[in-house]
């Protein structure tokens, strides 16, 4: 087993923390790999303070140092990727196949972002007497809480953007899931980065909520659940006001019509919700299908399910491994007893036969609307299955939730297309597809799944503010 770096990186040095640790546990085995160290209100004060330092100089420099930097940053992930991908899936369980792709994903958003540095324009007006324009500029110290569900994408996707807008990031990982984010910050210091730019802490809700709260941060980035989201924002609100982007839960409905290809469907959607062990933001959990292929389609997607392997993540051959830790694996088996009460078992249902924090592919069906497995974010690998008639009621059974981050239709019919993805009410719809966000595009919910946009143009200008300008 490699032997893993468990300090907080904070001005460009890796420093012990506040003398708590956190334990960190391989799911697949559940065995301790590694404890890291605490941030505590000392430790993020040093790193808001070195990022006060360091900012200036790296926002008002040439803006090809931040391009070069990145893209020194994009191969270092590529020539390290398979210690990254290692690191990732012993950790939190991902299959190793899947961290791979990670990797690519990682590399090819850094360069993404890179080209963004020296094309962050304003605009400027014709006011008469006036010479009148709009600059953006960036926000200086930013701040960055991601979830354990895809470490090394989630730090990717806060980081990359923040500092090509001229910003200093710091970045809180999961307490489930805090190792890759520091060979993240070892290759970045590799690559360029000046200290400062970039702090790595490892800790908890604690340490999360003295990020949040702090008075000369002045932007923070969250992805993860919508009860700590709130939590967030409250905690941002009643500081400094700071500005918010926030990525939250979903549960993500896919409609399957007819006269879709019913091969492919069934492929994207089993893939759809059992990715990652179904601890996926955009799983597509609840499947409504036409009646005149329910059947057909329910017996499929049995058959793909029960050919997948569930299994150690370290081996090729295994599509998805465990859930991230105990907690998580309780949640699941628990929802699991309530969807028996409220529906019926076609597949699944229970724990897996390995050792670790292992669960069957499942669906339920015979399931009401109202049911608490068919409103609540499961976050594994459930789904539930109901049958409709029309178009309309499909619809609006689909958009019957608290929830907005993604929404899947399946049909070949180019009107209806249409149809579902104005109707949808989701920050991404996917048309004959599952699983689709690309930092090419902005990504973000509807309704209780967030605010504001990450990835694309919109993702790199949420780093900055805007400040208009009168000169005569």
């Amino acid at each position: 087993m490699p032997r893993f770096e468990e300090r907080l990186f904070i001005a460009g040095q890796f420093v012990e923390g506040n003398g708590e640790k956190l334990d960190v546990v391989n799911p697949a085995t559940k065995e301790k790999i590694a404890a890291v160290h605490v941030a505590g209100t000392k430790e993020v004060d040093l790193a808001v303070e070195a990022a006060e330092t360091a900012w200036p100089a790296w926002a008002e420099g040439d803006a090809g140092v931040r391009t070069k930097a990145l893209f020194r940053l994009a191969e270092l992930i590529e020539a390290n990727g398979p210690e990254i991908a290692l690191v990732q899936t012993t950790e939190m369980g991902k299959s190793i196949t899947e961290s791979g792709y990670d990797i690519a994903a990682s590399a090819s958003m850094f360069r993404y972002f890179a080209g963004f540095a020296d094309k962050i324009s304003g605009r400027t007006t014709n006011i008469p007497g006036f010479l009148g324009m709009e600059i953006r500029q960036p926000y200086g110290v930013t701040a960055g809480i991601i979830p354990w569900n895809a470490p090394l994408v989630m730090v990717t996707m806060k980081v990359a953007p923040a500092l090509a807008a001229g910003n200093a990031s710091i970045i809180k990982t999961s307490e489930k899931s805090p190792l890759t984010a520091l060979v993240i910050a070892r290759l970045a210091k590799e690559a360029g980065v000046p200290d400062g730019i970039l702090s790595i802490l490892s800790g908890g809700r604690d340490t999360g909520a003295i990020i949040a709260s702090h008075m000369k941060i002045r932007k923070i980035s969250f992805t993860g659940s919508t009860l700590a989201g709130k939590a967030v924002a409250q905690a941002a609100a009643r500081s400094n006001l700071k500005a918010c982007t926030l990525e939250l839960g979903g549960k993500s409905p896919v409609v399957v019509f007819d006269d879709c290809d019913l091969d492919d469907a069934v492929e994207k959607i089993q893939i759809g919700f059992n990715v990652t062990s179904g601890q996926v933001c955009i799983a597509g959990t609840r499947i409504y299908v036409q009646d005149t292929i329910f059947d057909e389609f329910s017996k499929r997607l049995v058959a793909s399910l029960e050919k997948m392997q569930v299994g150690d993540p370290q081996d090729q051959n295994s599509f998805s491994g465990p859930q991230v830790d105990a907690i998580q694996y309780e949640n699941v088996l628990r929802y699991l007893d309530i969807g028996k009460k409220e529906g019926k078992v076609l597949t699944g249902g229970t724990a897996g036969d390995q050792k670790g924090y292992f669960v069957k592919p499942t669906i339920f069906i015979d399931v009401p609307d109202d049911a608490v497995i068919n409103k609540e974010e499961i976050f594994g690998p459930v789904a539930i299955l109901h049958k409709f008639t029309s178009e309309d009621d499909a619809l609006k059974r689909a958009n019957d939730t608290e929830y907005g981050l993604s929404s899947y239709v399946f049909t070949k019919n180019l009107t209806r297309a249409i149809k579902f993805a104005k109707g949808m009410e989701a920050g991404t719809v996917g048309v004959n597809v599952t699983l689709m966000a690309n930092y090419n595009l902005a990504f973000g919910g509807w309704k209780g799944s967030g605010l504001g946009r990450e990835f694309g143009q919109h993702g790199v200008e949420s780093y900055t503010q805007i400040k208009t300008v009168f000169m005569r």
